[in-house]
């Protein structure tokens, strides 16, 4: 071999080693995968089913939403959930989180505003196991206040009982960023739970129960 043809053969080698270190890199694995970014579509359904249903992918509680995802009927036809199952709870989990994935990619985590940034991609679910049912720590002292009934108020025995218990008693409550109706129910002793209060205020939720926005005005019957 020539020394001219000697030397344009590692002039190559060297070209093509250049070439390939920014895509394999000095650990021989590529870029992408020593950066430590998730998959897309990485939502972690788990953290946020605790937090909605304490992991409980079947459950039923009568609020009007079901399954580990707390999904709204209405929510789960529209995204084609009705071709596993009447409801999510009756759904598989995998059902309820393939459903879960049409949801995110047309809406994001919007659906599940105090549960959902536990499962974002890259989120660490900080809080999620603060309390004994898979609830945001922060949550409850935020939303006592939010909904005007803090648990922490009236104080003195009895008074309480009188100001939630009163018959025939109507109250207003706007709606702040981040509430959900069952949250709003059950922090402001509605009678009647969730399904009651969607029922008072149909005609401000023309959109269902599951899609409630900030600066709403809802009525309250305690």
């Amino acid at each position: 071999m020539s020394s001219r043809h000697a030397k344009r053969s590692v002039e190559a080698i060297l070209s093509m080693a250049l070439v390939l270190l920014p895509v394999v890199g000095p650990s021989g694995r590529s870029a992408a995968a020593t950066t430590g970014s998730p998959p897309p579509g990485g939502t972690n359904w788990a953290k946020i089913a605790a937090c909605e249903s304490s992991g409980r992918w079947h459950v039923n509680t009568g609020n009007g939403f079901y399954g580990g995802l707390q999904i709204h009927p209405s929510t789960w036809r529209a995204y084609g959930g009705h071709r596993y199952a009447a409801r999510p709870d009756l759904a598989t989990r995998a059902q309820q989180i393939a459903v879960g994935e049409r949801i995110v990619r047309d809406r994001g985590l919007s659906p599940w505003p105090h549960c959902g940034h536990l499962g974002a991609p890259g989120s660490d679910g900080e809080g999620s196991d603060s309390d004994g049912d898979g609830g945001n720590g922060d949550e409850d002292s935020d939303e006592d206040t939010a909904a005007g009934t803090s648990r922490r108020t009236s104080s003195a025995p009895g008074s309480r009982q009188r100001s939630h218990r009163a018959p025939g008693t109507h109250h207003r409550y706007v709606v702040r960023t981040g509430d959900c109706l069952s949250v709003i129910a059950e922090h402001a002793g509605q009678r009647g739970g969730t399904r009651a209060l969607y029922e008072l205020n149909k005609h401000t939720l023309d959109e269902g129960p599951d899609r409630v926005y900030r600066g709403q005005r809802l009525r309250l019957h305690r």
